[in-house]
Formats: C-alpha cells, structure tokens, sequence
C-alpha cells in the first residue's frame, strides 16, 4: 500500500506543479476534464447501476457548468451562490432521504445521484477555474493545495499519535477531535501564512484572514466527512480504483472541492 502511494506520489505531483506552472487556459482545459472524470467516477459508484453512457453524459454536463461559469462574464457573481446552494440542497438530499422514500440501495432515485454528481463536480470544480484566473492565481492554487495538504497530514499524524476520542465514527471512524485540532491549527498558519510570506495578500484580505484561517481547514476536514457519508450511503469503500494506494479521484479532491469556493469568493472579494 504504502509503496503504491509511493508511485502515485512520485508521478503526481511532479505533474501537479506543472499544471500549476502552465497558461491559465491550458489549467482550465486539464482542470475541467479531471472535473469531468470525476463526475463519471461518482456517476459509476453510485446505486442503481448506471451505464457508461450515463456516466459520460454527467461528465459533460458538470464540464460544461464549468466551463460556462469560467467563460461567461457575469456568471461568477450571485447567480453562482444560487448555484452553490442548489449543491449543497442536492447533496443534502442525496444523504438524508428518508427510509420510506428508498427506492435502490442508496435511498435516493438514481436520477438524484446523477445530478448530485453533475452539480458536486460541476458547481463546487468551477471554482478551480475561477481562483486560477484572478490576478495571482497561480499562486491562490498552490496556498489552496498546500493548505488542504497540510490540514489533512496534520489531522492524520495527530490523529494516529494522541488520537483518543473519535469525531464521527458512524461516518468515519479513522477520525478522531484531537487530529480534528491538529488539522485546524496547521491548516489555519497555512492558509494564512502563505499568502503573507509570498507577498500575494492585499490589505483588503486583513479583516478576512480570521475567516480564512478558520473556515478553509474546516470546510477541508467537512469535504472528506461528505465523501465519506456519500460512499457509506453509495455502499463503497473508494470512489474507483484509479489511484493505487488512494482509492479514486474523488478521494484525493473531495477537500479541495468543499474549501475551494469559500478561498475563491474571499480573494475574489479583496482583490483591487
């Protein structure tokens, strides 16, 4: 296992930091179809055993949301809230309909976790798009990847060192409140941090870095708990088998996912 992870690690990120490095029209074009794989990832665990063809339509379907809200002036403004709360609602429902209303293993109509897919890549992806192209946005990219890196390492190795008390064990019983702390406080100097040390902080940015600080590592931790939920609810361990030692891509993105948009709007927000 842990050589897989090697291997994966070893070819990843080197490729990682060349899609950071690249034209922000060539970051748009890669980023939106591991947003399209990932959308036909979901798709394809979710119950109901939709086909191939099903998948495929999701991943264009989330692709294009995508890249519409990217190229369409006016499209990153309040509408794109309205679409982010749309998400959310899908998600809710896809984890919290009732017994009564089952109607596959996974509680929900298939068609609902088909839309779920679209708008869980789709929606909360297109932020990706979004942060790169605001001025320094090479730069938000990397303090978003390198905050989630250091919140999820840190939660691990405080979890596994002094962990003692489980967090949510119905959901995820690895995680524990003492890595859960761990995790914050490292994420938090990160996201903070960063932005300071490479000079890409505006002074508009000083009222929200409490903001920051607090609700990128949480929404962070938050997005793996709702992968994990949304496999429990779906009856999988991983998402796919596509990254040895990892599981799927869903299972590497699901943090960048939820704590991307809120980095997104508050940069957005202060930028002149």
């Amino acid at each position: 296992m842990l050589a897989q992870r090697l291997v994966v690690a070893a070819v990843g990120l080197p490729l990682l930091a060349l899609l950071l490095l690249a034209p922000e029209r060539w970051f748009s074009a890669a980023t939106t179809l591991v947003i399209a794989a990932g959308t036909a990832e979901f798709v394809l665990a979710s119950p109901g055993a939709m086909s191939r063809t099903t998948a495929l339509a999701a991943a264009v379907a989330a692709a294009m949301i995508a890249a519409t809200v990217r190229a369409i002036p006016g499209a990153q403004s309040w509408s794109l809230i309205a679409l982010l709360g749309t998400t959310a609602l899908m998600l809710a429902l896809l984890l919290y309909i009732r017994d009564e209303d089952r109607v596959d293993e996974g509680g929900s109509p298939p068609g609902l976790w088909w839309l779920g897919g679209v708008l869980y890549l789709g929606a909360l992806g297109a932020h990706w798009l979004l942060l790169r192209a605001l001025p320094d946005g090479a730069w938000w990219m990397f303090v978003l990847l390198a905050t989630v890196f250091a919140t999820d390492t840190a939660a691990y190795t405080t979890g596994k060192l002094i962990g003692r008390h489980r967090l949510w064990p119905a959901v995820s019983p690895n995680k524990t409140w003492e890595g859960f702390v761990g995790g914050m406080l490292l994420g938090g100097a990160t996201v903070v941090g960063l932005p300071l040390a490479l000079g890409i902080a505006s002074p508009a940015l000083s009222p929200w870095l409490a903001l920051l600080a607090v609700g990128v590592p949480l929404l962070a931790i938050g997005g793996d708990i709702l992968e994990s939920a949304l496999k429990r609810r779906m009856g999988v361990k991983d998402m796919s088998n596509l990254l040895p030692g990892h599981g799927g891509l869903l299972d590497r993105l699901d943090s960048l996912l939820a704590a991307g948009p809120l980095l997104y709007w508050i940069v957005q927000w202060t930028t002149p």
